[in-house]
C-alpha cells in the first residue's frame, strides 16, 4: 500500500477590504478574514501575511497590491487571497490588470466568491 504524498500547501497573502464606517471596520474585517481563514484551511492554503485596506482609498488600495505582486515576484507567496476581486478593484479592466500582473509575476489571485481567476490566453512572444 503506498502512502498518498502530502501537498505542499500554496502560500498566501490576504488582502481584507471591507465596507463601512470606521467604528465598525475592525468587526467586519474579523469575520472576513474567518471566511477567508476557513477556505485556505480547506483548500490546503497556507496564510503567510494578511494586508488591510481599512477605509483608505483606491490609490492606497494600488499601493498594497504593488507590494503583494512584488512579493508573488519574489517567491514570497504563491497566491493572493481575498474575499472577492472587487476588493481590489474599481471596474473590469482594473480587475483584468491586477490579475494580468499577478500571473506575470508567477503567481494567481484567488477569491472565495469566484474562485481562482485566470486569463485564458497564451502569449507568444515569437511573431511570424
Amino acid at each position: 500500500m503506498r502512502r498518498k504524498r502530502k501537498e505542499t500547501p500554496l502560500r498566501a497573502i490576504v488582502y481584507l477590504s471591507v465596507k463601512g464606517k470606521e467604528n465598525n471596520i475592525d468587526n467586519k474585517e474579523e469575520k472576513q478574514l474567518n471566511y477567508i481563514t476557513e477556505y485556505a484551511n480547506a483548500h490546503n492554503i497556507k496564510i503567510v501575511k494578511i494586508m488591510h485596506r481599512s477605509i483608505l482609498s483606491d490609490m492606497v488600495v494600488n499601493k498594497h497590491f504593488s507590494k503583494m505582486v512584488s512579493m508573488v515576484s519574489r517567491k514570497k507567496a504563491d497566491v493572493i487571497l481575498l474575499s472577492k476581486v472587487a476588493g481590489i478593484s474599481t471596474d473590469i479592466e482594473d480587475a483584468y490588470k491586477k490579475i494580468g500582473s499577478v500571473i506575470q509575476a508567477g503567481g494567481c489571485i484567488i477569491t472565495v466568491d469566484e474562485g481562482e481567476l485566470k486569463l485564458p490566453i497564451r502569449m507568444n512572444r515569437e511573431i511570424k
